[in-house]
């Protein structure tokens, strides 16, 4: 989505920024992303769920989470992702973090450090095949950790999280009761809760999630997601651009990747500086605000370019990247070459090159 500046634009600059990937609906909390950080909350509250996916019970989690206005981790069994590679998906298109919980689920503490290596390589392998873009957070089944299991998961790049409130939601209890258990071991300051989609009990749990949300927003508390230090916050992403030539006449398209998915909305500013070319002469003044919600990694930006009937060599715009929230900048601009329009059509040049959609 793109929000002019109003104040920079004249009126015959035309701006279009087209966000690639499925349109669907990003966490309302991440709309918000430092509410977790205020001042005047009680205590930051991240959601995780483990043992999913499962089609009908994640799917409806993902319903109770928009409206919940919440975002959430979701540490998934990997086979359960080859299993079902849709609803894996679902999950991160849906703006949800989704992190690593083993192949099979055994406990860690029973299997070797060649084990444990290759349970979290094929879990994070069909995490991929699934088009999906994990984090580097794991959880050990069961909570359960010997020092072999402990060095693999290091050793792997892997970053294991813990909870500090268990909802005991495999085990025993209704909806309320689950919520209350996971209410009364809320505490000012850094909480990690878990819960389960992929258990037999996990309808129940999921279930419990709108009580559990609405009491404690009333009690103060803010809803994050997870960082990279498997603490309650949201990764920082980084983001990148590439500039596709444009020709006289027609637009120049930049390209910008996030290198992770943030688990919450995100935005930049772009706005187009002279070089060669000037800002006014060969393309009209240009600045905007591109954002990126949750579960999105790149968007398209068209910035259109004037013409004249001077015939010159291949321009340069500089496109400057500001104010990024949410997010790290890569790079601060991207040279963006603005071709002859004459020039163009005596080399038979058909004009900036087709731009494939990303993978994601």
């Amino acid at each position: 989505m793109l929000r002019p500046a109003a104040p920079l634009l004249r009126p015959l600059a035309l701006v279009l920024v087209a966000l690639l990937g499925l349109s669907i609906a990003s966490p309302a909390g991440a709309t918000t992303p430092e509410r977790a950080a205020r001042a005047d909350c009680t205590g930051a509250v991240a959601l995780t769920f483990d043992d999913g996916p499962s089609r009908a019970t994640t799917r409806r989690l993902l319903r109770v989470l928009h409206r919940a206005e919440v975002p959430a981790t979701f540490f998934m069994v990997g086979q359960r992702v080859a299993a079902d590679p849709r609803a894996a998906r679902e999950v991160e298109r849906a703006g949800f973090l989704t992190a690593n919980h083993s192949w099979a689920h055994r406990d860690m503490r029973t299997q070797s450090y060649r084990e444990v290596r290759q349970s979290l390589r094929a879990t994070r392998r069909a995490m991929k095949r699934a088009g999906l873009h994990p984090t580097d957070l794991m959880r050990p089944p069961y909570g359960a950790l010997a020092p072999p299991a402990r060095r693999a998961i290091r050793e792997a790049g892997y970053v294991p999280v813990m909870w500090s409130a268990d909802s005991l939601d495999w085990k025993s209890g209704d909806a309320q009761q689950i919520a209350r258990r996971i209410l009364s071991e809320l505490h000012p300051g850094r909480n990690i809760v878990l819960q389960h989609d992929g258990v037999n009990r996990s309808p129940i749990s999921v279930a419990a999630v709108s009580q559990v949300v609405r009491v404690a927003k009333r009690r103060g508390y803010c809803f994050t997601a997870l960082n990279e230090k498997g603490r309650p916050g949201f990764p920082t992403p980084t983001v990148t651009a590439v500039a596709a030539d444009g020709v006289e006449g027609g637009e120049a398209v930049v390209r910008l990747t996030l290198d992770r998915v943030p688990g919450r909305d995100t935005a930049l500013t772009v706005e187009a500086g002279s070089g060669t070319a000037s800002v006014g002469a060969d393309l009209p003044p240009f600045t905007a605000r591109v954002e990126f919600p949750a579960g999105r990694l790149t968007a398209k930006v068209r910035i259109p370019i004037g013409t004249d009937a001077v015939a010159e060599p291949t321009e340069h715009l500089t496109l400057r990247l500001r104010h990024p929230e949410g997010l790290a900048l890569g790079q601060d601009t991207v040279q963006v070459g603005i071709v002859d329009a004459a020039a163009a059509a005596r080399t038979d040049l058909p004009g900036p090159p087709f731009l494939l959609p990303a993978r994601r």
